[in-house]
């Protein structure tokens, strides 16, 4: 066997023990957010979708109409589902190494592995719920996304930045418990500026420029776009956001990594 033929065997090896890895944990932390009985599991999907679905039920029974006549309940939930990725993955953050630390035991098991698990099982919940309230939107109002790829991409994107985000999150955690005491009200109180709940289009133009300094905003703008088309206009910057989402990762992976030496087990 070549020298280039062993190294990608040894890739492919390395893949699947890593693979093997994160699925091992997902399957732990499904069991321990949910226990073993099935509703346990299917709450993983309905509380994201029962949460989004209420605040887009009180905005459409407020009768009050959107600019660009976007359907109400539309445009509430799905603004709403992304919100709820971005927070969900951020609070659990300060927990993710102390919870799981006994884990490190374990020479395959890495600080990235169990959060990139806990972050890609939050993923799967808001996509179900996000997929089911687009087939409900639908087949009810004709609401389709006029380009659902732009959705996924909107939805990776949140994804991406909040994994990053939590990175730096659960090192920082190591070192201090203040992490753990603000964070959920920094979401709370950062809501009104993520772009969650309004678009860029909606704003004076001075404040337009501002608002796509937040690298959320854009991405709720992305996800709109899919979901509206041109019936709105958006306004985003796909490099923009990834160039954060780079930027938040490769200084998260260095952050857990510093934390790693620092971590008595």
């Amino acid at each position: 066997m070549s020298g280039s033929a062993a190294s990608r065997g040894s890739a492919l090896t390395g893949l699947r023990v890593q693979l093997r890895v994160l699925g091992a944990l997902t399957l732990r932390e499904l069991g321990t957010r949910f226990g073993r009985d099935n509703l346990g599991y299917l709450w993983l999907f309905v509380e994201p979708a029962l949460l989004g679905g209420a605040i887009g039920a009180v905005h459409h029974l407020s009768g009050h109409g959107l600019p660009g006549g976007l359907h109400v309940a539309t445009f509430w939930v799905m603004g709403y589902i992304p919100y709820y990725l971005l927070r969900g993955i951020i609070n659990r953050a300060p927990v993710a190494i102390v919870s799981n630390q006994s884990l490190l035991y374990h020479r395959n098991i890495s600080i990235f592995d169990i959060i990139l698990a806990r972050d890609l099982l939050e993923g799967a919940a808001v996509g179900g719920a996000m997929l089911a309230f687009a087939l409900f939107f639908g087949m009810t109002a004709g609401e389709w996304p006029r380009e659902p790829e732009k959705v996924v991409i909107g939805m990776l994107m949140m994804l991406g930045f909040s994994h990053g985000v939590a990175m730096l999150i659960a090192a920082g955690s190591v070192y201090t418990e203040l992490f753990d005491r603000v964070v959920h009200l920094f979401t709370y109180i950062s809501l009104p500026a993520t772009g969650a709940f309004f678009m860029v289009f909606w704003l004076p133009t001075e404040l337009q420029q501002a608002a796509l300094w937040i690298p959320t905003v854009h991405m709720f703008e992305i996800v709109r776009n899919g979901q509206f088309g041109n019936q709105v206009p958006t306004h985003y910057d796909v490099g923009y956001v990834l160039g954060w989402v780079a930027g938040l990762n490769l200084l998260g992976m260095a952050a857990i990594r510093r934390a790693r030496q620092d971590l008595v087990i």
